[in-house]
């Protein structure tokens, strides 16, 4: 070959080479994804993931839009409780879905069914049995106080409540001699009261869930007039108070399965989550508001949460509601390694983007159980967000108590 050739060559490779995209950066833990950098970082890659990947078409326009900021943090292994990954392995192959009855047959405690084949036409449904039956919340779990924020997306906090919340698991339980306690035919019982401010003190509900068709019985407590009423069976679509948050977004979903007519897997994907929270989300001894809630963000919209955002493995559900239902569906993003809800998409009944729910949540490993740390609603159509935040300290599960400590009885006592 000529010089004149081998050169010409040279050159063309060369142009050739510089005129290709440059490679996609690795983004280090602790990387700030906003909306000043985010079509930067989005073919950029983090563990493995371009970031791209790892963002629903809601989480982008939310980061463009609203503010929100997530910052990377390289994904921790959760050790699960050994009962109930011995309790969930031992139901591989033995249990069933009765529609019918409204039950899993064949299970007793753990995940009802810990494999889970997406080219099954049952794989949606029985991922939202496992969440329903199978979630690592303990067999009776007590938060005592948490903050209930309100929250103008212009103006900011308008309203700080503080309740107590309580889960008594009837089955499934993986301490003591038995899975199952008391009267058969229930599942859950869940007390919700609040404790301040003045005007709300006392107010509640008391709720228990069937393992069954039927729905739910509510009872609400009303100290002013002193009366414990009972709600309609539609309560659970009900919204907790004055809030955002429906009875059925607790946790991102709190329906029994059956209540839901149809259930779609829409895929698997990953996406960043903040699946081990910060804990620091509520100072109780501050008086300031930058000092109380250190995660809040102190720019409109005001709802955002700082914290930390890892990759995780989801399944992606679309959840169908009855008709009655103030949504006309719900999307939620599961957690693959062990049913837990990371984000949520509500629908209003005209099929139109409405709320966006995300979870943050805490491994206690001590314990066996998975926390919600922060919970957040933003309902986008009102530009209105609830934001509960835990007092993760006073948190207690599986602790020494009798079904009537979750009862009628008590909620009745804590509204006098």
């Amino acid at each position: 070959m000529k010089a004149t050739t081998l050169y010409q060559s040279l050159m063309a490779a060369l142009i050739g080479a510089a005129c290709l995209p440059a490679l996609a950066a690795d983004l280090t833990e602790g990387t700030v994804i906003s909306a000043a950098n985010l079509d930067q970082v989005k073919s950029a890659t983090f563990e493995g993931h371009t970031i791209a990947s790892m963002l629903t078409e809601k989480m982008e326009w939310r980061i463009r839009n609203s503010g929100w900021k997530l910052t990377l943090a390289k994904p921790k292994k959760v050790a699960l409780d050994a009962r109930w990954v011995k309790a969930s392995k031992a139901n591989e192959g033995k249990t069933k879905i009765n529609d019918a009855t409204c039950q899993v047959d064949g299970w007793k405690a753990g995940e009802p069914f810990p494999t889970i084949d997406a080219k099954d036409p049952e794989a949606a449904k029985k991922i939202i049995w496992n969440l329903s039956l199978g979630s690592l919340v303990g067999d009776v779990s007590s938060v005592p106080s948490f903050t209930q924020l309100l929250i103008d997306g212009k103006s900011g906090i308008h309203a700080e409540l503080v309740a107590e919340f309580t889960r008594y698991n009837m089955k499934g339980r993986l301490t003591g001699n038995a899975t199952s306690i008391g009267d058969d035919n229930e599942s859950v019982r869940q007390l919700l009261f609040f404790k301040a401010p003045s005007e709300v003190k006392g107010v509640g509900t008391y709720t228990v869930i069937y393992d069954s068709t039927k729905v739910p019985d509510v009872w609400a407590y009303v100290p002013a007039v002193r009366r414990t009423r009972r709600l309609s069976g539609g309560a659970w679509m009900d919204p907790v108070g004055s809030s955002d948050q429906l009875q059925d977004d607790l946790d991102g979903f709190n329906a029994r399965p059956c209540w839901y007519p149809e259930y779609k897997l829409l895929g698997k994907r990953w996406v960043l989550a903040a699946a081990n929270s910060k804990l620091d989300v509520w100072n109780t001894k501050a008086s300031s508001t930058p000092e109380k809630y250190p995660t809040l963000d102190r720019a409109a919209p005001y709802w955002n949460l700082d914290d930390t955002f890892e990759p995780r493995e989801v399944y992606v559900v679309e959840a169908v509601t009855p008709s009655q239902h103030p949504y006309s569906k719900k999307v939620l993003y599961i957690e693959t390694q062990y049913p837990r809800v990371h984000y949520v998409e509500a629908y209003n009944r005209k099929g139109e983007f409405w709320k966006f729910i995300e979870l943050h949540s805490y491994v206690n490993q001590k314990e066996g159980d998975v926390r919600t740390v922060a919970l957040d609603v933003i309902d986008f159509q009102r530009n209105h967000a609830t934001a509960s935040l835990i007092d993760v300290s006073t948190w207690r599960t599986n602790f020494e108590a009798k079904p009537s400590d979750v009862s009628l009885t008590r909620l009745e006592s804590a509204g006098r």
